[in-house]
């Protein structure tokens, strides 16, 4: 039973979309979407409004501490930060890029 993984339900419904899913086609538009929710739970707004993803993005340093890091769940709650990464690697399986979750995997493993 998929309940002993303690899944959230939004992450159970995803993966019974994709296992429903008609088509490659489908099934694209079903990750695609997944990407988006993703990359809004990543995003951690700093001091000045704007959006952190986009220097983490690409960029080889990681920003100063946890500064940026604030008001972010997945920051606060570990359980949150293994789901997301796990929706990143589903996103990555299925032939998507998962990149942007990369720093999260970072930050887990130092943090443990």
């Amino acid at each position: 039973s998929m309940s002993g993984m303690h899944l959230s339900r939004e992450f159970f419904e995803l993966i019974k979309a994709i296992g429903e899913s008609k088509s490659k086609q489908e099934e694209d538009r079903i990750i695609a979407r997944e990407v988006v929710t993703l990359k809004k739970k990543l995003e951690t707004k700093g001091n000045d409004g704007k959006s952190s993803l986009g220097m983490i993005h690409g960029s080889p340093h990681l920003p100063g501490g946890a500064g940026g890091a604030k008001g972010n769940a997945l920051n606060t709650n570990k359980k949150k930060a293994r789901e997301f990464l796990v929706r990143c690697l589903y996103v990555e399986m299925l032939g998507h890029d998962g990149s942007f979750g990369y720093i999260k995997a970072v930050e887990l493993a130092a943090s443990q």
